[in-house]
């Protein structure tokens, strides 16, 4: 009897310990360094939001964002959950906010198209709110090529928005995609999707969609031939198996030349 007491508490205690760990979030920092870049510049990576929620209106992600002082913030996609038709509520008032802070940019994630013409809807409002919603679109800030691909975007796609004089940056929600992308010779893709492989082992996903099980792209820097691919963990989660050992991150991208002894704020 006893031992089976202890055995049950001892996993409501690890059952705790994951749900509360979810409904925090630690803020990673990286720095890309790139031949292209003219200037410094940050950015402030939000993905797989899946409308959760950090705080009354969203203040405890927003005071984190503010604290990085962004140039700019992209939105790799899944800002809301496809389980949930209604969900979007929490979406709707980060970004609400999150707009006076710093541009945004948006590219679609699987959970904006599963949900149809509620999806569509959605992107709509965001877009009313001052997103700057890329669909196999680009547009040019910080002295950069900012591209916002479609779930599938083709070689083609991308390798006509391309510009060979600019560092182009690329927000595409897959990563498993990264093979097409480094075949154009796209310089940085920022994805998320991965949900940093739902339970991390040794510093390894065990599971991501569109990659099964083992994953390559979770977590982190990626480079091929000539391009690099950064994956966001994400902050939220939308299936029964819980994030373990996968603490929920903001991303902060800090860009700047190769050449560059330091950093200053690029306006």
């Amino acid at each position: 009897m006893i031992p089976a007491l202890i055995f049950g508490a001892a996993l409501i205690v690890i059952y705790l310990l994951l749900f509360l760990d979810a409904r925090r979030f630690v803020v990673k920092e990286e720095r890309i360094a790139h031949e292209k870049i003219k200037e410094p510049f940050t950015i402030v990576q939000v993905s797989d939001l899946h409308d959760r929620r950090f705080g009354i209106n969203q203040e405890k992600l927003l005071a984190s964002i503010r604290a990085a002082s962004p140039d700019a913030i992209v939105l790799t996609g899944d800002l809301f959950n496809r389980h949930v038709q209604t969900a979007c509520k929490n979406a709707f008032t980060f970004v609400n906010s999150a707009t006076d802070i710093a541009p945004l940019f948006f590219a679609e994630g699987n959970h904006e198209i599963a949900l149809g013409e509620t999806g569509e809807r959605y992107i709509e409002t965001i877009r009313r709110m001052g997103v700057n919603v890329l669909r196999d679109e680009y547009a040019e800030c910080l002295g950069i090529r900012l591209i916002g691909l479609k779930q599938y975007a083709s070689p083609q796609v991308l390798s006509s928005m391309l510009d060979p004089d600019r560092f182009n940056l690329v927000l595409s929600h897959r990563p498993e995609l990264f093979p097409i992308y480094a075949s154009t010779e796209a310089d940085v893709v920022l994805s998320g999707h991965a949900h940093g492989g739902q339970i991390r082992l040794f510093g390894h996903g065990i599971f991501a969609p569109g990659q099964g099980i083992f994953p390559k792209y979770t977590s982190g820097l990626y480079r091929r031939q000539k391009s690099v691919l950064f994956v966001s963990k994400g902050l939220g989660n939308t299936i029964p198996v819980p994030r373990v050992f996968n603490t929920p991150e903001l991303n902060i991208l800090k860009f700047y030349p190769n050449e560059s002894k330091g950093e200053k704020r690029c306006l």
